[in-house]
């Protein structure tokens, strides 16, 4: 299957599980809620939404030259933002390695030296999340057991970054598999660059950056809901309720975690006090300005990096 009939694939599945959020909801309360956004709060959203993006940058970046990948910050920027496009519409997010291949392609950097830092750099946005969605779920005051399993995961997170014989089996693992086979290749030089993406200084700073994000990214879907006129939840419900329907999301490995995602946000967002139907048009419309809007733009720098074009539909 071709890169563009996989895109048209996910893009129909997407729409088709829209509609049916959409028609599941009353259809006066679609049209009222629509009709009523305060435009003026999107410039406001899509600020923050892109300004979202500079902490998850300055790591990719940092990470970049930390391993000796020296790249001009211009070129930087547009092989992150083209990452955005398959990053998140892909299961595991294993669409980021389309850098990897951009770096070899425009740069003939070998993609055994990237591939390492793109893994790293997923795992600091999945421990920014976690330790995000914890401080939420302690403001929510819910279950203590969530805590507990937050912590426990980030503890064996840990225990593989840090622990050698973890990493290389981790390492020897995936590279069994057909797909990762050809990127992962030198296992001890991959796990090189392991140990200098995850130096106490490096980890430190990129899991600050990675919470940053998600503090940010939560702020534009708190305007998103202020922009429908739902102002019964403060910035910090939004924070944990938004970061958990992630997670959840991203753990279910489908591409975007395209409904459950959704269908969490929704579900939380009734919990509470939100009408069922007026929380699944929320969630459409969260996903929709935070999530696609991103995708967009990666999409729009991918097509400037030639990886588009037929010759690499492969």
């Amino acid at each position: 299957m071709k890169l563009d009939n996989r895109i048209i694939l996910v893009l129909v599945t997407v729409i088709g599980i829209y509609a049916i959020f959409l028609f599941t909801s009353d259809f006066n309360l679609v049209s009222e809620k629509i009709t009523n956004f305060k435009i003026s709060y999107l410039p406001l959203i899509l600020l923050l939404v892109s300004t979202s993006w500079i902490p998850i940058f300055i790591k990719w970046h940092l990470l970049l030259k930390n391993c000796e990948v020296n790249i001009p910050l211009r070129k930087s920027i547009a092989v992150f933002l083209s990452g955005s496009a398959f990053t998140t519409i892909t299961p595991g997010q294993v669409g980021a390695l389309i850098k990897s291949q951009i770096l070899k392609t425009s740069s003939n950097i070998p993609r055994t030296r990237t591939v390492p830092i793109i893994v790293i750099e997923n795992v600091y946005d999945l421990i920014g999340a976690i330790i995000a969605s914890i401080i939420g779920i302690i403001i929510l005051g819910t279950q203590p057991y969530l805590i507990i399993i937050g912590i426990l995961v980030l503890t064996i997170i840990f225990f593989f970054m840090y622990y050698r014989p973890a990493s290389e089996l981790f390492f020897k693992r995936i590279t069994k598999l057909k797909f990762f086979s050809k990127y992962i290749e030198n296992i001890s030089e991959s796990y090189k660059t392991v140990q200098k993406s995850t130096n106490v200084k490096v980890a430190t700073v990129c899991i600050l950056l990675a919470v940053t994000y998600w503090f940010i990214i939560s702020a534009a879907a708190y305007y998103i809901l202020i922009g429908f006129d739902i102002n019964i939840l403060d910035y910090l419900k939004v924070l944990a309720i938004y970061v958990t329907s992630i997670l959840l999301g991203a753990i279910s490995f489908i591409p975007a975690g395209i409904g459950i995602t959704e269908g969490t946000l929704a579900g939380l967002l009734t919990l509470e006090g939100i009408g069922v139907s007026a929380a699944l048009i929320l969630s459409v419309m969260i996903r929709i300005l935070t999530l696609w809007y991103s995708v967009g733009v990666g999409f729009i720098a991918l097509k400037f990096t030639g990886v588009l074009s037929p010759k690499n539909d492969s």
